[in-house]
């Protein structure tokens, strides 16, 4: 099954939402609640440095990770955000999603 189609809905509904947060955790919650509105329910969440290892300190997260699910199905979908800073403000890049066909 293509999901490029499934994935661009979700890249549009993060967009229209403009996540932001004072802090990487209140971006990544935000994010995390445009996915259940959208269908997906967050199994697995991760702020990463920028070696892409877990970040130690929340503020030195550079990238955030989302493992989810779809209702009625096996498959996993990763969705993978790059963490911009302006002006003390955290905002959200989309860079990638992924499925793991189970």
């Amino acid at each position: 099954m293509s999901y490029s189609i499934e994935h661009a809905r979700v890249k549009e509904a993060i967009e229209k939402s403009q996540c932001t947060g004072p802090t990487p955790l209140e971006l990544l919650h935000c994010l995390e609640n445009v996915l259940r509105n959208v269908g997906y329910t967050p199994t697995t969440s991760h702020l990463l440095d920028a070696n892409v290892d877990p970040a130690e300190q929340p503020e030195r997260a550079r990238f955030i990770r989302i493992e989810t699910q779809k209702a009625g199905e096996k498959n996993t979908h990763i969705f993978t955000f790059a963490i911009l800073k302006s002006g003390g403000t955290f905002k959200a890049l989309w860079l990638q999603s992924a499925v793991v066909e189970k």
